[in-house]
């Protein structure tokens, strides 16, 4: 990271776009090395973990509107939305 006077031009980060990021922390103009995503393949824990989640997630569509007030209603006042705790049910059950 390198601390600036000043962020440049508009005209200028876009030339760099790809190659320096430029950014505001905490107020202090800042430049960094573009950051790269190194993408990997997850393990056969992780993509199954991923598939099932995916699997539960999808199934919200196809609940009733009924079915999505229940939901919503016990999720109430948990912090957590009807589609969250559909999908935690599916995952971990309802006695956990």
């Amino acid at each position: 990271m390198a601390v600036l006077e000043r962020l440049p031009e508009q005209q200028i980060i876009d030339g760099f776009k790809g190659v320096i990021d430029f950014y505001l922390w905490k107020g202090i103009p800042c430049a960094r090395k573009w950051p790269v995503h190194h993408p990997r393949t997850p393990s056969p824990q992780e993509q199954a973990s991923r598939d099932t989640f995916s699997y539960a997630n999808s199934q919200w569509t196809l609940l009733s509107p009924e079915v999505k007030a229940q939901w919503n209603q016990m999720a109430s006042g948990t912090g957590l939305t009807g589609k969250d705790l559909s999908v935690r049910a599916y995952i971990k059950g309802t006695n956990t």
